[in-house]
């Protein structure tokens, strides 16, 4: 595959990975004389796929979001950002410690007005544009919380709430990733093992000796092929067993998957989802303290998601919706 990239100064930049694989690309510099036209770009048997809209001239958009540079896409759990309201956001891995957040969105002053978890802020108050350095505590059990106010523009949030300019507006970065140990066992499946089929022969076949083991402080997977060169593509399995250290009070246990997954909390299973699917959400509620988890999960082909989070009080899929939040 070629990528093309023009008159970029920088044609890669990665960020919140652990590697890169650029074997298959082939990148093309070119710097051309004239600015970017689109026409000149993009291959001319795309255009039967261009509506023709008159009075509309074919140029790139003018606003302000389109002149930023690469980094100003942000897409967080309502979707693309849009920079009409104050953000933090991560400037490099999510789990760095310290993070580094940028406070993001309209031109303003911003100071800090909660906290808990945090053992250390960089600033107590600044301008739009900043960087704000997180030093959780390290007994934090995984969770803290920066809460910021914000003065200046009129701002519209994510859900639609206008903000007339100087009236001040609160808005928070936190995480909540409790302690957690996991061993994962991969098994590959065939149709006499078949997990949907012959569940007692999957069931012997997770008694067995596994293709592979590995460890890992979180279960998240999410590749259209795999990473790791000893992991199947396709018609695979993996079981993990982990524990987990909760702070007191109720919280949630959610898992995103493709295809299929179910979930064991204490010996009580609590997520049964064990049924060829697309991504979709579960969710299950738990009680704080230290908790056993086995999680089964089955990748049939395509495209492989798992994801199991911890979350903060008592979550509930909203009506209506298919998404995680």
């Amino acid at each position: 595959m070629e990528n093309r990239f023009e008159a970029v100064l920088q044609p890669w930049r990665i960020a919140n990975t652990s590697a890169l694989d650029s074997a298959r690309n082939q990148v093309v510099m070119v710097r051309p004389d004239s600015s970017c036209d689109p026409a000149r770009i993009v291959p001319t048997t795309a255009w039967w796929r261009v509506p023709d809209i008159p009075a509309a001239p074919l140029r790139w958009p003018a606003g302000g979001n389109a002149t930023r540079n690469r980094q100003a896409i942000v897409v967080d759990e309502w979707g693309p950002y849009d920079w009409r309201s104050p953000k933090l956001w991560p400037l490099d891995s999510t789990r760095a410690v310290p993070l580094r957040l940028r406070v993001l969105g309209p031109a303003g002053r911003w100071r800090v007005v909660g906290q808990r978890g945090v053992v250390r802020l960089s600033a107590q108050r600044g301008r739009t544009g900043d960087t704000l350095t997180v030093t959780p505590h390290a007994d934090s059990t995984g969770g803290w919380r920066v809460e910021l106010e914000y003065v200046g523009a009129a701002t519209v949030s994510a859900r639609g709430v206008r903000t007339a300019a100087g009236v001040p507006q609160r808005f928070v970065h936190e995480r909540f990733e409790p302690v957690q140990r996991w061993t994962q066992r991969v098994f590959r499946y065939d149709e006499r093992t078949d997990p949907f089929t012959h569940p007692a022969a999957f069931d012997s076949l997770l008694h067995g000796t596994p293709l592979l083991v590995r460890d890992a402080s979180r279960l998240d997977w999410f590749w259209s092929r795999p990473r790791d060169r000893e992991m199947p593509a396709e018609r695979f399995a993996m079981e993990a067993t982990g524990t987990l250290w909760l702070p007191a009070g109720r919280h949630t246990l959610r898992t995103l998957s493709d295809d299929a997954v179910r979930v064991w909390v204490d010996g009580t299973l609590v997520i049964d989802h064990f049924t060829p699917h697309e991504t979709a959400p579960m969710y299950a509620e738990i009680d704080g303290g230290p908790h056993t988890v086995r999680v089964q999960y089955v990748q049939v082909s395509g495209w492989v998601e798992l994801r199991l989070d911890m979350l903060p009080g008592v979550v509930r899929r909203s009506a209506g919706s298919a998404g995680p939040h």
